[in-house]
């Protein structure tokens, strides 16, 4: 009898256990990724707002960073596990001892960065004792010195170069008439060549194919341990990006929603001088069937900054080890 008793106790007990452990949810996993406000990078807002991470079991935390300065040391720590930048100061990152790892590329700037000057600069040539202001800690750096290099007989020691440590800032100082010219992008670009007299465009982004793109990286030590999270954020933004091309006006909103007096117009514009890329045109930039890899690319900019004396090495092995 109390053999029975125990045993519909027991059988009790776990019929409770089971409906509590039925009855909980798994929790969902707390990641954190940064960027600065950047239209490139606002896609990963869709991904938020429509519940692409929460789909997969993800929390996602998006931190909107402008310094970009702290973002090796943020990555490397793992206080966030993603960040999204550009490509070369990644590799600069990467190469000078960042603790991260290539996932996809998110864009390629395509007339939305450029050199706006003053009227009498009409040529790069032009820039001679000039004040160029720029953050050299952007990819607008690279691109400027690319531009240099190619098309002008000058180098950086011929112009007074300000480094503004911020590309908004950068733009904000052409416009209040404190530099001759400025390396910008959206939405200052654009407000520069309307309200400043005789500005225009010396170069843009779209005479440079290939210098201003952006790129998603994880912390290497959360990728190994959690291989599917990081699969689930890739595919998270190749569905957000499907969305984008499917339903623009709704995603400008969602876009814009993510900064501070960013409005849907100002997305919207910005995305007519980028090309944001899904999961086909990563697989074609990975293969560099379409023209050169990602990680050709990425290797031209580590033997460009080598030779500036910016970066440790150039090997990328491990850098492109999650996609190879």
């Amino acid at each position: 009898m109390k053999k029975k008793i125990l045993s519909v106790v027991l059988a009790a007990l776990m019929v409770v256990a089971c409906m509590a452990g039925c009855g909980k949810k798994d929790e969902a996993q707390k990641v954190s990724m940064a960027f600065c406000t950047w239209t490139g990078y606002s896609p990963m807002f869709i991904a938020k707002e429509k519940g692409y991470f929460s789909d997969a079991g993800i929390d996602m935390d998006i931190q909107v960073i402008e310094d970009e300065s702290t973002y090796t040391s943020l990555i490397t720590k793992g206080s966030i596990q993603f960040l999204a930048t550009a490509v070369d100061p990644n590799i600069k990152m990467f190469t000078n001892g960042a603790d991260d790892r290539y996932l996809l590329t998110m864009d390629n700037s395509n007339g939305a960065d450029g050199l706006v000057a003053t009227a009498d600069i009409k040529t790069l040539d032009d820039l001679a004792g000039k004040t160029v202001a720029l953050d050299k800690s952007a990819s607008s750096y690279y691109f400027f010195l690319t531009a240099l290099e190619k098309d002008s007989s000058l180098t950086e020691d011929d112009i007074e170069v300000l480094d503004m440590g911020d590309t908004t800032e950068a733009g904000l100082a052409f416009m209040a008439g404190n530099v001759d010219a400025a390396i910008m992008w959206e939405p200052e670009l654009s407000e520069a060549l309307e309200s400043v007299e005789g500005a225009h465009a010396v170069v843009t982004s779209a005479d440079y194919p290939d210098t201003i793109m952006d790129s998603l990286v994880v912390n290497t030590k959360f990728a190994e341990e959690n291989p599917e999270i990081v699969e689930a954020v890739c595919e998270a933004w190749y569905k957000a990006v499907d969305f984008l091309n499917s339903n623009p006006d709704e995603a400008y909103e969602l876009m814009a929603s993510g900064f501070e007096e960013v409005s849907a117009e100002d997305i919207a514009a910005d995305c007519e001088g980028l090309e944001i890329f899904g999961k086909a045109e990563n697989e074609a930039l990975l293969s560099g069937s379409n023209g050169k890899s990602i990680i050709d690319i990425s290797q031209d900019m580590a033997d460009f900054w080598m030779e500036k004396g910016e970066c440790k090495t150039t090997d990328l092995t491990d850098f492109f080890s999650l996609v190879k």
